[in-house]
Formats: C-alpha cells, structure tokens, sequence
C-alpha cells in the first residue's frame, strides 16, 4: 500500500510538473502573440545607372549572347544615340537603342515598334522575341558587372580584357584587331594597406603555341591611353589603361609586382578574360 500510495504521489507530481509545463508554454504563446510586431526588413538590391561606355558594350554583348549577329552598330556618345541593328540567320531581326545622358548614365532599350501592340501598360514581352531575350541578357550582365564592381578583392587585383572589333573601335576609335594589333583593356586596383609597383611593359601574355609575349608600342588611335613604364599604386588608387599586342591566341598572363615598401618583387597571375 505505501508502494501504491508513494506511486500515486510521483504521478500526481508528474502531473503537475506537465500542467505547469503546458500554461508556461501556453503563456509564452501568448505573449509572443501579443507583442508588437516588428516591420520585416526588406534588402533593396541597388541598381546602378549603367555609363556610357557600359551600355555600348553590354548590349553588344547581350546582342552576341542571344544568337544575333550585330549588322550595322553606331556607337552612343553624349548628345549622339547609338544603335545595333541585329540579324539572324534565320531571318529574324531587332533593334537597340542606347541613349547617353552624359559619360556617366546612359539608358538601353530595344525597339519595340515592329512589335504587337501590348495592350496593358508594363505588360511583358512576347517570350522568345528580341525584346525579350536582349531585356533579360541584358539585365543579367548588368548585375554581373555591377557584382564584380561591389566585390573587390582584397589586396592588388589586375583584370585584362581582350577587346574585339567592336569594343576596339567603341573605346579606341579604330579597329585594331583587323590591323593585326590585339587592344588590351587593363583595370589595376591596389586594395591592400601598402603601395604597390607595376611596369607595364613587364605584363607577358601566354601564347597558345608556348611563349611569354610582350606589350608592343601604342598605335596612333592607342596613345594617350596606353599604360607605359613603371607605375605605382597606393592604397585605395585604381587604374585604367590599356596594353597592345599581336593577334594571336592568348591562354593567361603573368607579371611581377613591387612592393614598394621593402622593394622585393612578387610573382603575379593576372585573371585574363
């Protein structure tokens, strides 16, 4: 009986431990529903204003991404639009619009005016038109570019890119790779907390048949933005120029860097698109 009786004691306590345990957590509920409600934050991706010389050559290259040729190209500058007529083979064609406020702000739009009439205001583009699939290329390389602009690397960083015929005669006024000269377009960017020496006729391109190519002397359309010599970046500082070589295939770059605290050169690889 005092067995029994010692059980019936732990249940009831058990009991009462679980009924304590249910209004506490009932109470808890409560109060969460009662408290007031914070706003939800929302993150507002920011949408930077594309330059002028962004919006030529990504709606060049959004044009090239979506299968079209570019037919005839006039170059926006202020005060001067810019278009790309594009073709396909199968037939099929469009339109681009570039407008430049000034060097810094310029706006792309297809044409729209060979197609249907949309009925409701903002409506969509027909999917599959060339208003349709230049738009979304379009926006996503201006999120790419605006994504690599906002994630700096630490330390130096230098970024060549190959410019074809168009880029060429875009941000140099002539067509070099038809000339036999390849226009190279050099952003350095010294991210680190000590300065930092470079000599630009040290930049060495890797030949797809094996080799190490030097920069050779700036054309005439090249001079005055050509990077020449030695030059030093503090911290913070970037610069933009631009190095010519002979057509030919390239694979990757090297150089070497000078720290010009202690003067001792470090080897470099240099990301090469």
């Amino acid at each position: 009986m005092h067995t029994n009786g010692g059980g019936g004691r732990i249940v009831r306590a058990a009991h009462a431990t679980l009924t304590d345990f249910v209004f506490s957590l009932c109470l808890c509920l409560f109060l969460a529903s009662c408290a007031p409600k914070q706003p939800l934050h929302k993150r507002v991706a920011e949408i930077r204003i594309p330059t002028c010389e962004e919006a030529n050559r990504l709606a060049y290259r959004a044009v090239i991404s979506v299968g079209y040729a570019a037919a005839s190209v006039q170059i926006a500058k202020p005060g001067q639009p810019g278009f790309i007529e594009a073709k396909k083979e199968d037939g099929k064609s469009g339109k681009v619009l570039i407008t430049c406020q000034d060097d810094s702000h310029a706006t792309t739009e297809p044409d729209r005016s060979g197609e249907p009439v949309r009925v409701l205001v903002g409506a969509a583009d027909k999917p599959g038109s060339f208003p349709h699939v230049f738009t979304q290329t379009y926006n996503i390389l201006l999120s790419s570019q605006n994504l690599a602009d906002q994630g700096a690397e630490r330390g130096m960083s230098m970024v060549l890119t190959r410019l074809g015929s168009f880029e060429s005669q875009m941000e140099l006024g002539a067509d070099l790779p038809k000339s036999g000269v390849l226009p190279i377009k050099a952003v350095i960017t010294n991210n680190s907390p000590r300065p930092y020496g470079i000599n630009a006729e040290k930049v060495f391109l890797s030949s797809a048949g094996g080799g190490q190519v030097a920069p050779v002397a700036a054309p005439a359309s090249g001079q005055g933005k050509a990077l020449q010599g030695e030059i030093t970046l503090q911290p913070g500082q970037s610069v933009t120029g631009y190095l010519f070589y002979p057509t030919g295939q390239y694979t990757s770059a090297r150089t070497t860097l000078t720290d010009k605290e202690n003067n001792e050169e470090e080897g470099f690889s240099v990301r090469f698109e």
